[in-house]
């Protein structure tokens, strides 16, 4: 029996490694050898038509999927929040999805106009990362902030804000507690893409996380290297300095400095409700800006431990807020719905993405909306 003609092993190992598979648990599931599929992966061989339907039904892709060439797209050093092995199992599952945004946005950018990336100019920083003092990054938030006509008033939408300046962003859940954020410059689209893990994430979370992602986008993408990424101790620097970003973003420190007038747990949960940053991050922003001592903020620390802050969903005001949700490629594929059904079909003939990671991806699928299908009368 002949294989299948134009398979691509490229296209299952996405598959695979999307629904969280193994190739010990995959070849499994659809009763091949274990080899039988790594020659597979790697194109040395083509499945029969029998086999092909087999990881159709596991994984729950089209058979198109499997069908049609991958692009080529360069994903990867990825930043993640955490190096963590928990979130490492994680990480692959992510990765095929940026990729698949990537490619997503790559398509869209044929039928719709997104707009160039609007970043800020950083000519005056250190070539290296490792060399950007910490006022340094002070004054990177504060021109960002500026830039955005944002001045000391808190930022209303995280999320909008980077897709307004042209970074698509991602929000899908993945269940694990160590894997909150990441980050990858993908050079075929001229721009990176940044998301957060949904999961157990609260919105204060969420927006400290995309604030935290979109600081490795102005001082590490192009600037640390795979093994300093792989280095723990030089990553928990890039880690810090990408935290201390996010903090100067979201509450820049003259605002701080002017609001904070007790440094205690009830200032900062107040605080939260405006400026939209949690509490715990307030006290490290409190030690930063020399507003409490170290030992002072390692008591605020262990006096939210006591009362749950830690926990998901623990601090005050966690469920006052839903979270901020994408629209930069939601708002494409509806315009071009809007525009013309066939394109849509067009792009969902190009992408042939199941209808749960479209969803997961884009916030819709890739169906026409009820609201532009028209329902036939039956005849008399």
């Amino acid at each position: 029996m002949k294989g299948v003609a134009g398979f691509s092993g490229e296209r299952l190992t996405q598959a695979r490694e999307a629904r969280g598979h193994t190739k010990k648990s995959l070849s499994d599931s659809v009763e091949i050898s274990t080899t039988a599929l790594a020659d597979l992966e790697n194109g040395k061989h083509l499945p029969r038509e029998d086999t092909l339907a087999r990881f159709v039904e596991v994984l729950a892709f089209p058979r198109g999927f499997f069908v049609r060439p991958a692009p080529k797209l360069s994903v990867g050093p990825v930043f993640w929040r955490k190096q963590a092995a928990e979130a490492l199992r994680s990480q692959s599952r992510t990765e095929q999805r940026i990729r698949w945004a990537a490619e997503a946005f790559s398509v869209l950018e044929e039928m719709v106009s997104f707009g160039p990336l609007n970043l800020p100019d950083r000519s005056w920083l250190p070539h290296h990362w490792s060399a950007i003092s910490d006022e340094q990054i002070e004054r990177l938030a504060e021109q960002c902030r500026d830039e955005w006509g944002l001045g000391m008033h808190p930022i209303p939408d995280m999320t909008l804000a980077l897709e307004n300046i042209g970074i698509p962003v991602l929000c899908f859940d993945i269940e694990s507690t160590k894997q909150y954020g990441y980050t990858d410059w993908i050079p075929e689209i001229g721009r990176p893409i940044v998301g957060v893990n949904s999961f157990e994430c609260s919105w204060a979370r969420q927006r400290f996380n995309l604030a935290h992602e979109f600081g490795h986008v102005l001082m590490h993408v192009k600037s640390a290297s795979p093994a300093e990424l792989r280095s723990p101790a030089i990553y928990k620097q890039i880690e810090d300095q990408a935290h201390r970003f996010a903090g100067a973003l979201l509450f820049p420190r003259d605002a701080f400095v002017k609001e904070v007038g007790y440094v205690n747990l009830e200032t900062f949960s107040a605080l939260k409700q405006e400026r939209g940053i949690s509490i715990m991050a307030q006290i490290t922003r409190a030690k930063q800006l020399g507003l409490c001592t170290a030992d002072w903020a390692q008591g605020l620390f262990q006096q939210a431990s006591k009362r749950g802050f830690r926990r998901p969903f623990g601090e005050p005001f966690d469920n006052a807020h839903e979270l901020e949700r994408p629209r930069m490629l939601r708002r494409a594929i509806d315009a071009i719905e809007d525009g013309s059904e066939l394109l849509l079909s067009r792009l969902d003939a190009s992408l042939q993405l199941p209808r749960t990671e479209a969803v997961a991806l884009f916030g819709r699928s890739l169906s026409p909306s009820k609201a532009n299908v028209f329902q036939l009368r039956p005849g008399r």
